[in-house]
């Protein structure tokens, strides 16, 4: 972003260097702050008070924020008069950007001092910044180390601080009696025994992987993240439809809309289904010698993927409609696209997860970055570019649509073709690479 601003301005060759100087010497503040706050997390999390006052901190940030970031009101008379004084009432709340004594505040006014020309005063900045990255690197480095091996022994040793507590001591004394046979099936296989049609070697596979799945911090954490900014989206979804009242426009929103449903699927299939298989590892041969074979072990996957991300890719489709106010023939138009959708998105993910395995790493995030993974994702959003324009191109409500009934027949076969090949080719590969694998 800093190169860009600076081929945007044509500042002299002398910006770009500096800039990577500025930068680095920016880093290390907010690494030093990232540094304490680690060690006081680990260090205190285990107090009462310590816990108490982050909720409160937190309590109180989440109803400062509600307050702060409320809605504008701006009417019709004022957009048409005075459109400056509007857009400075719409950016107040971005004031304290520029607050003088932020660290952020001196990289921004030395980098652009330096491309204006004004080296006198980016030297300031700059002195500034390193200073204090100066002052607080010699803080972290000379006194943190006396907190490491409390922090680390206070971490390690957490399980005798919760011992005391009176939850954990009855929920010990539950996992020891079930492991025993004193009382029930644990919650999680008797849930999957109500579902119908399952028998016990494909119930005994689903739970493996949501168990293995809740107790891998790493993806339920980032599937947090996913799903909080999915509702910040749609929380700012229901203000469209008051706005909109062009068809073209609907139509264009609509199906944007589609396509940001249908990414979060992409989403969750790149990161979560494609390493699947891989995460099995080095104990793949033991499920391959099982009388479930791997073959049948990959479509229990995908079938078990396909059912999930199309449940919640579907609720958010039907959950979108209905805050945008399309009609009833638009919303099942749009739940029947993202169900060939998530088989198709499934299947791909699924192929090339057993096409280009790394049985070797456990870190999800690691398998996802490989040639593989990169390939999932290309693939998938390219499929999803394509089907939305074409799904668009059918719709008979558009108002830019192929003639009809013509239009909805050839766009609907298009994307089912494109679909079909997208995801049964690579499934194929996949289940024919599983008979020369060798583990």
């Amino acid at each position: 972003m800093v190169a860009a601003y600076g081929m945007m301005a044509g500042v002299d060759w002398h910006y770009y260097p500096m800039a990577v100087v500025y930068i680095g010497v920016f880093i290390i503040l907010p690494g030093a702050l990232g540094s304490w706050i680690a060690m006081a997390l680990a260090r205190y999390l285990d107090r009462r008070t310590f816990q108490l006052l982050l909720l409160t901190l937190a309590l109180l940030f989440i109803i400062g924020s509600i307050f702060y970031w409320k809605p504008i009101v701006v009417t019709e008379e004022q957009l048409e008069a005075r459109v400056l004084a509007v857009l400075d009432r719409l950016l107040a709340r971005t004031k304290f950007a520029l607050f003088p004594y932020l660290p952020s505040y001196w990289l921004a006014s030395a980098l652009l001092r330096w491309a204006e020309g004004a080296i006198e005063a980016a030297l300031f900045f700059g002195a500034v910044l390193l200073s204090y990255a100066m002052f607080f690197g010699l803080v972290l480095t000379t006194g943190i180390g006396r907190w490491l091996y409390s922090a680390l022994s206070a971490a390690q040793s957490r399980g005798a601080v919760l011992g005391r507590w009176g939850w954990w001591q009855w929920w010990q004394r539950h996992k020891k009696a079930m492991r025993a046979g004193q009382v029930g099936r644990p919650l999680l296989p008797r849930l999957m025994d109500l579902v119908p049609g399952l028998s016990d070697d494909l119930r005994a596979l689903i739970v493996k992987d949501i168990r293995l799945f809740w107790r891998d911090t790493s993806q339920w954490a980032q599937t947090v993240v996913l799903f909080g900014l999915l509702a910040v989206y749609f929380l700012n979804l229901r203000h469209f439809s008051r706005q909109l009242t062009n068809p073209f426009w609907i139509t264009v929103v609509s199906f944007l809309n589609l396509g940001a449903c249908s990414l979060n699927l992409a989403t969750l299939t790149t990161r979560f289904v494609y390493p699947q298989f891989s995460l099995e590892g080095k104990r793949l041969w033991i499920v391959g010698l099982a009388p479930m074979g791997l073959h049948r072990l990959v479509q229990v996957k995908f079938w078990a993927t396909t059912a999930l991300s199309w449940m919640i890719t579907a609720g958010l489709v039907f959950l979108s409609c209905r805050m945008l106010e399309l009609g009833t023939s638009q919303t099942i138009y749009q739940l029947a696209a993202v169900t060939v959708m998530a088989f198709t998105l499934n299947g791909l993910a699924t192929g090339l997860g057993v096409l280009y395995p790394d049985l070797k790493e456990d870190n999800p995030s690691r398998i996802v970055s490989g040639f593989g993974g990169t390939l999932c994702l290309v693939l998938s959003f390219l499929y999803i570019v394509g089907s939305v324009l074409i799904l668009a191109a059918g719709a008979p409500w558009s108002v830019r649509s192929l003639p009809q009934p013509l239009g909805i027949i050839l766009a609907w076969s298009l994307f089912l073709l494109i679909s079909a090949g997208l995801g049964y080719l690579p499934m194929r590969a996949g289940l024919r690479h599983l008979s020369c694998l060798e583990i």
